[in-house]
């Protein structure tokens, strides 16, 4: 339970930190590389290769990087929730 009151402050503060020093344009470019940077470790080096510290390194940092996109996303996924909510509040009404 404390844990995932850590979690939840710590998902608010990336989506603080992402909204006001990055734009949308940066975002995107850095979530890209980063799953490039993933997907080529993965390519590059059988898990089952790793040395077993190395191992739990990068799999602690793959796990960081996923948790850090995870905000990414429920962030963005919020500002479409209150974009549409926004939009269910507006009622054209006709005036005769």
């Amino acid at each position: 339970m404390a844990e995932e009151k850590e979690t939840e402050g710590m998902d608010e503060s990336v989506k603080k930190i992402s909204e006001s020093i990055f734009s949308k344009e940066v975002h995107n470019h850095l979530v890209r590389a980063g799953t490039e940077i993933l997907l080529a470790l993965d390519s590059m080096i059988p898990e089952s290769k790793f040395p077993p510290e190395a191992r739990r390194h990068y799999l602690a940092a793959k796990r960081e990087f996923l948790l850090m996109i995870k905000s990414v996303i429920d962030a963005n996924l919020e500002v479409i929730d209150n974009i549409q909510k926004r939009e269910r509040s507006i009622k054209k009404i006709d005036v005769q």
